[in-house]
């Protein structure tokens, strides 16, 4: 069975009853539209959990007969616009494919799946065609009938819809195409719709019926969700960087924040909340974050699996830095699963470097490395990321998996909280997070500090001691990070003392890079070892990065001595 995803760019369009008949394609500037329509009647059967799971999250499921592209369809928001999933029917067209079922699982929580809304289309398109004669765009005319299959509701109405053929040429393009077939659309009166989709108006949402609350639309919580989640700037391990720190000092805002929206506090001046406020808001992102990137790794989307662990150590983050305000062991345990999820997706990361960084390291060589073995050995990386990233697929099909996702959101709906953390002020709870944060790198810090003074100074051990430097910075960040997109700001002086620990992250990421690259390249020196293959180009980029690692780990103890003379003054 194959599985086609596409990205889907069109618009839709509300016309006054007879504009059919009366319209005239024969002007478009630079375009033709086909003299005769085809016809088609499509069958589409929606399908939720009974709590609408699917489409709180701006997901839908269909399966649609009848038309040019029968199957089982699942259309999604991602930040660069909607896209589309298929998978044929079956032999049993009514049978929902396994497939399916394991994309969804992670949104559905195992939840079943039933019919929400059955819609009947007449369909008449027409085809769009540039000067070349190639076709770019499809028109469609659409009448359709629908039953909210909750409710027994029928509701009915018109709309065309002009969608592209291929949804990746430039923008430039795309507009050129709308803007002359809208050219005609507008002179009979139509406008564009303020329809967000077929299955909203089905189930109401779009007339005001409550029972439509749950509709899915393109945008919505998932994307809003995504893209907070989503870091768009990269260190050099391409872990997740934020807003350039002095333009965010600048500006006053947090990255994402819209122009207008109020920024900070008076001083003095605690965050508005309680303490137990702050915990949920977090938790529940941060878990929904996760259901979010579980589908997206289900799908094989880009920089899915790297997103997916960066949550889960945030989550991880989180959990720790509060670890006093949770009675109980429960977050123990929670935090506990969530480091094997870490685990299972390290490797997957680990070649996603790897392959990202191999074309740099063979360039800083000035070419003693061929091109010819160059692309055997960023083949041979691509293809060790790629089956990786398979096993990570593999792992989140798993009961476990799917148990830890429904645990997570519980945990997060009612997080098991001290008396103490509920008299405390949203503000309390900000500031002793961070700060709970930051004492943790200048502890780990220290350690090193006197591991140097001892004479405790081997190359392993001072990698091991960056490595932990490293990770307690990025539990800082994430804790600083998640509370600023939930709004929940710690006070100036903990936000500058955490600003001082992530600007050192970068440095001490480039180290951990090397570690990673050194200990591909070993491996496939190994590897090659009575194989026959010219090892040569393998060892010398070997020793390149052995040299950049002995560099890295020199640097790297003076950088971590500077970064414990910051904290400890913006502490003291």
């Amino acid at each position: 069975m194959t599985a086609v995803a596409h990205r889907e760019v069109e618009r839709k369009y509300e016309v006054p009853e007879g504009a059919e008949s009366r319209i005239d394609w024969s002007g478009l500037p630079g375009y033709t539209v086909s003299a005769e329509p085809v016809e088609h009647r499509m069958e589409a059967v929606y399908y939720d959990t009974e709590d609408m799971a699917l489409g709180r999250r701006s997901v839908a499921l269909r399966r649609r007969r009848g038309g040019a592209d029968d199957g089982w369809h699942v259309k999604f928001s991602e930040a660069t616009g909607r896209r589309e999933w298929q998978v044929p029917l079956l032999r049993t067209p009514d049978r929902m494919p396994a497939a399916v079922r394991h994309l969804l699982a992670g949104l559905t929580g195992g939840e079943p799946l039933q019919p929400i809304a059955t819609l009947r289309t007449v369909r008449r398109i027409l085809m769009v065609s540039d000067a070349g004669g190639d076709e770019v765009a499809e028109l469609a005319a659409d009448v359709v009938e629908a039953v909210d299959e909750r409710t027994g509701t029928a509701r009915s109405w018109s709309e065309w819809e002009v969608e592209l053929l291929d949804g990746s040429i430039p923008e430039e393009r795309q507009q050129e195409i709308f803007d002359a077939v809208e050219s005609a659309i507008f002179a009979v009166g139509g406008r564009p719709s303020s329809s967000r989709a077929k299955i909203a108006r089905a189930l109401g949402a779009e007339d005001g019926a409550e029972d439509g609350a749950g509709a899915p639309a393109p945008g919505g919580p998932a994307q809003e969700a995504e893209e907070a989640g989503r870091t768009t700037g990269k260190d050099s391990s391409g872990d997740e960087g934020g807003q350039d720190e002095k333009t965010a000092q600048k500006t006053g805002k947090k990255k994402g924040q819209q122009k207008g929206q109020k920024t900070g506090k008076k001083k003095g001046q605690k965050a508005k909340g309680t303490g137990p406020e702050v915990l949920r808001t977090v938790l529940e992102g941060l878990a929904e974050q996760l259901v979010l990137w579980d589908f997206k790794v289900r799908l094989d989307a880009p920089d899915a699996v790297h997103q997916m662990r960066v949550t889960s150590r945030s989550l991880r983050s989180v959990l720790r830095a509060a670890g006093p305000f949770f009675a109980g062991d429960t977050a123990q345990e929670v935090d506990g699963r969530l480091r094997e999820l870490a685990g299972a997706l390290s490797a997957a990361r680990d070649a996603e470097v790897t392959a990202e960084l191999l074309a740099g390291r063979v360039a800083a060589l000035d070419g003693r490395v061929g091109a010819a073995a160059a692309e055997v050995l960023q083949r041979a990386a691509e293809e060790q990321a790629h089956q990786a990233a398979g096993t990570v697929r593999r792992h989140v099909t798993s009961p476990e998996h799917l148990q830890l996702l429904a645990d997570v959101r519980a945990f997060a709906a009612a997080p098991p909280l001290t008396e103490e953390c509920a008299e405390l002020s949203a503000r309390e709870v900000a500031d002793a997070l961070v700060h709970r944060a930051l004492r943790k790198v200048v502890r780990v810090a220290e350690r090193g500090a006197a591991a140097e003074e001892a004479g405790e100074t081997a190359q392993e051990q001072r990698l091991e001691h960056l490595h932990d430097v490293r990770k307690a910075v990025k539990r800082v960040r994430y804790v600083d990070g998640v509370l600023g997109r939930t709004g929940f700001r710690p006070g100036k002086s903990l936000r500058r003392a955490a600003r001082d620990a992530e600007d050192y992250q970068d440095a001490l990421g480039r180290v951990m890079d090397a570690t990673v690259v050194e200990r591909w390249l070993a491996g496939r020196a190994k590897a090659l070892q009575g194989s026959g293959e010219d090892r040569y180009a393998v060892g010398l980029l070997h020793g390149a990065e052995v040299s950049r690692l002995h560099a890295g780990a020199e640097g790297g103890s003076e950088v971590v001595g500077v970064l414990l003379s910051q904290l400890r003054a913006d502490l003291a």
